[in-house]
This record gives C-alpha cells, structure tokens and sequence, in this order.
C-alpha cells in the first residue's frame, strides 16, 4: 500500500542497467542473473515465464535522497531468488518504493473461481541503519475489469498482507479488528486510497517463512467485509515498502501460484 500518499502507481516499463554475468556457479538453478535495475521504473521481464520484478520507485520525490537497486539472482523450477538494497532519507511519512516481484499468470479469476493461492517466501532483512521504518508485503489487487492492472482508476479493492512492520510502518486506514487467518491472529485494518477501498492483514509477530495459501484472506473479506465474490484478482505482488533508513531485502525463495 502506498501509505499517507494517493499517487497511481505507474507500471511503465523503464530502462535497465548494468547487466552482470550470466551462469554463476554458486546459483542452483541459474537460468539467468538478472540485470541490476536501478532506474525509477526498471523491470526485468519473463522470470521463469511467470513473474516480472520491478524495482518500481514510484514515490521517491518524496524523498531528499536515496537510490534504490533490485536484482533476480536465481531461479529454480517455480521459485525465485531475488533481493533489493536502498537507502532513503527525507520524506518519514511517505513510501519511497515498492520493489516487487510481480506474477503475470493465472489472473483475471473471480474470488469465487479460485480454489487456492499457495504461496512461499523465505526472506531476510539487513539494515545498515538505525532508523529503518519499512515493512514486508503481499499486495494484492481486485477489479470488475478482467486484464486491468491494480492501483488504477479500474481498481476496487487493494488487499494487504503485511508479514512484518519495522520502525512504526502502518498501513493506510485505521485497525477494525482482528481477523483469524491460517491459525494467525491478524490486525486488520481498513482505508481508502484514490478510488479503492484498501485492507490490511498485518502479523502479530515478523514472518520470515511463510507458507500458506493466500485465498483465506479473500474468503474472510467476503464473508465478513461485504467484498463480492465475484471481484477479479488482476494482480498479485510481493516485496517491501520502505520510508526511510538503508536495508537489503533478500528473497532467498520465492513461489506462488492461482488455482
């Protein structure tokens, strides 16, 4: 989620930089080492034909310095290896960046068409500064327009899983509640942003590994918030918001798919 800001995310397709080397030995399963995208829209396209990773640095001009550089390192059958530094300094209160991996099959299925969305991801945080404020999220994305993309004017819910919230990160909105999800304890929480209506699942505790199966998520908001059944998932992201301070996510296994 974008938080305290109401700017489009713009998915344009930006340059790339730096290309390193192909077929690093110590890389099981390196079909392909990634270029290293440091420009505010870089994506590296086709990633096991599945996913596409954006470095997506989307509110930067918030920020009174900072950079921000992402990379796919590795691919083994369905997952990927990939990870992200920065640093940012200015703007507290507002998301610099949404560095994601970002899956491009199996969307466009109503809520009430999809059987499971089983999904994993073992990561790590390392900050080199005291001051982090960032968190680590899922974000997915729902529409009645079958092909659109999320954060548009076509966008009607954005729904949030944060795995972990440092520095006093929050979502946008205020906490409803709770809901009980997979055995976890969740504090939701509600807002509005632009034209959609935005719920965060935030974790009581960081998770580093996660195992699960996002679709309970969508079935408690069905059940319980008044979200229809019949919305689209036309997106579905994972990656790590940060406002301010220097860190390097890395994403040591990552895989998710939509049945």
């Amino acid at each position: 989620m974008k938080v305290f800001a109401t700017v489009f995310l713009a998915l344009t397709l930006g340059a790339v930089a730096s290309p390193v080397p192909e077929n690093d030995e110590r890389e099981v399963g390196l079909a392909k080492r990634g270029a290293v995208l440091t420009a505010q829209f870089a994506t590296e396209s086709e990633i096991n034909g599945r996913f596409i990773l954006e470095n997506n640095l989307w509110g930067q001009s918030a920020a009174t310095s900072g950079s921000q550089s992402s990379q796919v390192t590795a691919t083994n059958g369905n997952a990927v290896t990939w990870h992200t530094t920065y640093t940012w300094t200015g703007g507290n209160f507002q998301v610099k960046s949404y560095a994601n991996l970002d899956l491009r099959t199996g969307l466009g299925k109503s809520i009430s068409s999809i059987s499971s969305i089983p999904t994993t991801w073992q990561w790590t945080y390392s900050s080199a500064s005291s001051n982090l404020v960032a968190d680590v999220s899922y974000d997915l994305w729902l529409s009645n327009v079958a092909g659109s993309g999320g954060a548009s004017s076509s966008s009607t819910f954005e729904i949030m899983v944060w795995l972990s919230t440092r520095g006093g990160a929050g979502p946008a909105g205020s906490q409803i509640g709770t809901a009980s999800v997979n055995g976890v304890t969740w504090r939701l929480f509600k807002g509005t942003v632009s034209t959609w209506t935005v719920f965060s699942f935030v974790a009581p505790n960081e998770i580093t590994n996660f195992n699960s199966d996002l679709k309970p998520f969508l079935t408690f908001l069905t059940q319980n918030q008044g979200v229809p059944s019949s919305q689209l998932l036309v997106q579905a992201q994972a990656g790590t918001e940060p406002f301010i301070g220097g860190a390097t996510l890395t994403t040591n296994s990552y895989s998710i798919s939509i049945n």
